[in-house]
């Protein structure tokens, strides 16, 4: 893939050769794809997607990879990385996928628009948030979401929030092969002092989660219990593999605490998932993507 650098139409990007998984990565592990890409535009973002697709080059598009577990070794795929995109909001509150939690909430805040206030401390781009409605305390991202415009089979599209077919950490971007470009967001006019007050309070929720390497919440929450007190009740706080742990303050977090691998914590995941469900008949399914 190395001979895309010397192509002419890829030659305006910021490109990076290689892309350490292990550097970039929240969980701080996994290995190198030969390069990465970081668009600036929605429309940088579905020219690289297109043309990637139409060179025969397959690619991951990702964010800030806080809810990912990179594989070891070479990854065999070329990385459009969206985390230098520009905010791209107008009048019409319209996102870019790029734009962070933190960065979206800032524009918010100045231009008293209220409801997106649950993502606060969430380490994700929005891309991220739209592709695994993501959410907090019961809120989730497809309550505030109007319509979301993606790259699907080379031609850009807009999907109403229905046709997002949104669920639990679930949405139709997991089994359509599709590039998430941007979205409009339902958001209420509200005073900077609200605002404020509302993004602080959910921070103040979040300030408990333990600090270190992570990939955030590991395992979905099965309908009647929570997954990390499954994982406590199974005796399963401080189990390690390797360099991995299960963190002692919330057991759902599996911690990189001594240069873990990947395959520490993919060996740590299954453990997991053999424990709890030998003692509470319980399957555990995981929130964190792989990628191989």
């Amino acid at each position: 893939m190395y001979e895309l650098f010397f192509n002419e139409k890829y030659q305006g990007f910021d490109r990076e050769t290689p892309f350490d998984f292990s550097r970039r990565s929240s969980i701080g592990c996994g290995g190198k794809a030969a390069l990465a890409f970081y668009p600036k535009t929605v429309e940088e973002l579905a020219f690289l997607a297109r043309e990637l697709s139409m060179d025969g080059i397959p690619f991951y598009t990702l964010g800030n990879l806080t809810n990912v577990l990179p594989c070891e070794g070479a990854i065999d795929k070329a990385i459009v990385c969206t985390r230098k995109m520009r905010l791209e909001t107008n009048e019409s509150r319209f996102f870019s996928v790029g734009v962070s939690a933190t960065a979206l909430l800032s524009v918010c805040q100045r231009q008293g628009l209220s409801g997106a206030e649950f993502l606060a401390g969430i380490p994700c781009t929005l891309g991220g948030a739209l592709y695994m409605n993501a959410g907090v305390s019961g809120r989730y991202i497809a309550e505030i979401v109007d319509s979301v415009r993606v790259l699907y089979r080379g031609k850009i599209t807009t999907l109403s929030q229905q046709d997002c077919r949104f669920s639990y950490k679930k949405s139709v971007f997991m089994d359509e092969d599709c590039v998430l470009l941007g979205a409009t967001l339902r958001l209420v006019d509200s005073t900077q002092s609200q605002i404020r007050e509302n993004v602080e309070t959910y921070q103040r929720r979040r300030a408990h989660l333990p600090k270190g390497k992570s990939m955030g919440c590991v395992f979905k929450n099965p309908y009647s219990v929570t997954a990390g007190e499954l994982i406590e009740r199974a005796g399963l706080k401080g189990l390690r593999s390797g360099g991995a742990k299960v963190s002692q303050e919330h057991a759902n977090f599996i911690i990189n605490d001594d240069n873990a691998t990947a395959d520490d914590i993919r060996t740590l995941i299954t453990a997991i998932k053999k424990a709890v469900f030998a003692q509470h008949n319980v399957r555990l399914e995981e929130e964190i993507r792989y990628l191989t």
